[in-house]
Parts: structure tokens; C-alpha cells; sequence
């Protein structure tokens, strides 16, 4: 006869993570209250389940062996690799915290500062993809508007392979603002553009003759809308990133995270070859 499948009632205001990365790191930090660990029941000992068990013991963590089905159930059919932890979800963090002294990132003493902003990304796949290359080439801080943006879900972290378990990220209200206080405070602000003639008021050049001297923030846009034009007034450059070929129309951009990547390794690696 079938088991049916066990029904899992969630504790109260919890979420479920998924995939070996994230679930790895959470149970590695202490950023989230952790509730129950799932792993999926099999006949052979993988050696990357019994290491989950003995994080989870270390932290005191129940460890519930269940069908795949059940774990399917759990995440909404999400690749799950076997592995899905009960935890509270994760916040933005607020500027505030972000401005004391000795938190990390701050300008004073240090030229070489970048913060990643973002403004308005939904796609919680691309938001993922962002913090895992800001975490992978050394970006200090990441800073999103908090109108109109994707939030810090499991799916988040799935795509950031777990960078979002260790990695803050910060929220702001009012983001231009936000933009013009650190440009009063002696930041350079640059932005980034896909077509380069769509910018007016503003110089636009290729990201691989920009070279900066000062604290930097770099500001990306939406998904299809790329930056408002507010934002892009606040900026002292855009940036663009110069194709290898005359691009057909409809093919003539990037997606946001890879454009982004690329973006901030011109960068980041001034920053790498400064600090030698």
C-alpha cells in the first residue's frame, strides 16, 4: 500500500529554505531562528546529509528524515537537492545600521569603498544572481529601494547560492535622497545604461575606461525599465558596457545580474589592484 505522504503543519511565521547552499549557511550563522531540518530519506548515507545532521545537532535542531514528495510539498516544487530548513525569514537591514562606525563599508580612511544600489529589481532569480556576484567580488555593501523590490524570500538566497545568508543587505525608503547624502558626503555616483543615446544630461562611457578615485556606489535599474529618470539625473556618469558585434534589435542588451557582473568586475578589479 502507498504512504501518503506526511502533512507538515509550519510553525507560525516561518518560511521554508531549500537547496544545500542556503540551508548549509543558514544553519552556519546565527541570522535566523531555526525550527526543523528536512532531509530526504534514501537507502544510501550521502556524505553531504550527514554533515546537515550534525550542524543541526550542533545547533539543537531537529532533524526530520522525510519522503521526497514531502519535501517537493514543502518548497512548492522548488529544486530542493534534498535538503529544506524551517526558519524565520530575513529582513533589510536599515541604512542606520549601516552608518556605524566599525559596521564595515564606510568611507573614512578608505578610497576604495563601492556600494551596489538597486532600484526596484522584482525578479527574486536576479536579485539572487546580484548578491552572489557583489558577495564573489568584494562589493562592501548592497542597498535596495525598498518600493517596488523583490524581498529577501528563500528563492532569493536559492539563486544567490547562499551569499544572502552572509551577506547584508540594506533597504532605503527614498532612495534619491539617499543618492544626493552620500553625494554631498563625497561619493561619486555612477549609474549604468544599456543604450547609450537613450541617456541625456548626464556623460555616459564604457565601463572599461572608467576609473575612480573616491567611495563609489553604483546604481542599477530595473528589469526592462533600467533606471528612473530621477536617479539617473543624481548620477555623476553612466556606465556601458561595449558589445563585441553589431546586435540585431530585440538581442541588444543584457540581462541585469549578468550586465552587472561584468560591470562590477571592471570595477572592483581597480579596487583589487589598488589594495596591492
Amino acid at each position: 500500500m502507498e504512504r501518503k505522504p506526511l502533512r507538515l503543519e509550519r510553525t507560525k511565521g516561518s518560511e521554508i529554505l531549500f537547496g544545500v547552499g542556503p540551508c548549509s549557511l543558514a544553519l552556519s550563522q546565527a541570522r535566523r531562528e531555526l525550527f526543523r531540518l528536512f532531509l530526504k530519506r534514501s537507502s544510501s548515507r550521502r556524505p553531504v546529509l550527514s554533515e546537515f545532521v550534525l550542524q543541526a545537532t550542533a545547533r539543537g535542531v531537529p532533524v526530520l528524515h522525510v519522503q521526497r514528495r514531502e519535501l517537493d510539498e514543502l518548497c512548492r516544487g522548488q529544486v530542493h537537492q534534498g535538503v529544506c530548513l524551517e526558519a524565520t525569514p530575513l529582513r533589510f537591514k536599515s541604512l542606520e545600521d549601516a552608518e556605524t562606525p566599525g559596521s564595515g563599508g564606510e568611507a573614512s580612511g578608505d578610497r576604495q569603498v563601492i556600494w551596489l544600489v538597486l532600484e526596484q529589481i522584482q525578479d527574486p532569480m536576479n536579485l539572487g544572481a546580484l548578491l552572489r556576484s557583489a558577495y564573489f567580488l568584494g562589493v562592501d555593501r548592497v542597498v535596495t529601494s525598498h518600493r517596488n523590490s523583490c524581498p529577501l524570500t528563500p528563492t532569493v538566497s536559492k539563486a544567490s547560492a547562499g551569499a544572502m545568508e552572509v551577506f547584508d543587505v540594506y533597504s532605503t525608503d527614498d532612495l534619491q535622497s539617499f543618492l544626493k547624502a552620500k553625494t554631498a558626503e563625497g561619493w561619486e555616483v555612477v549609474g549604468t545604461v544599456s543604450k547609450p543615446e537613450d541617456v541625456e544630461d548626464v556623460p555616459v562611457i564604457s565601463c572599461l575606461e572608467f576609473q575612480w578615485d573616491k567611495p563609489l556606489i553604483v546604481v542599477i535599474g530595473s528589469e526592462g525599465e533600467g533606471l528612473s529618470l530621477e536617479t539617473q539625473l543624481l548620477c555623476h556618469r553612466m556606465l556601458a558596457i561595449p558589445p563585441g558585434r553589431a546586435l540585431h534589435p530585440g538581442i541588444d542588451s543584457l540581462n541585469v545580474s549578468v550586465a552587472t557582473g561584468i560591470l562590477l568586475h571592471s570595477i572592483c578589479s581597480q579596487k583589487q589592484s589598488h589594495g596591492d
